[in-house]
């Protein structure tokens, strides 16, 4: 991750350890996304349940730097805003 934005310079990392934060968000993504994986198959292949457990756990794996980054970017939205809406491009 960069230490300052490359459109308005804003420092990305303004502290040590900021970012430990969002492994509580992190973690939270995750249950979520078991929940729904688990009632999408308790409703749609009740017959295959096992097919569940079996999968859960490629599937998490994959899914680690998706839920990483969008952690650390909904922890910074929290907390850094940007000051000027028209410098920051989209």
């Amino acid at each position: 991750m960069n230490k300052h934005c490359p459109h308005c310079g804003e420092n990305l990392v303004p502290e040590p350890g900021f970012y430990q934060g969002a492994l509580y968000m992190s973690y939270s993504f995750y249950v979520a996304f078991m929940v729904i994986y688990f009632l999408i198959f308790v409703n749609f292949f009740e017959e295959y349940l096992d097919y569940f457990l079996m999968s859960i756990i490629p599937v998490l794996i994959i899914l680690t730097p998706y839920f990483y980054r969008l952690a650390r970017r909904s922890w910074l939205a929290l907390f850094i805003k940007p000051a000027n809406q028209e410098t920051v491009k989209r």
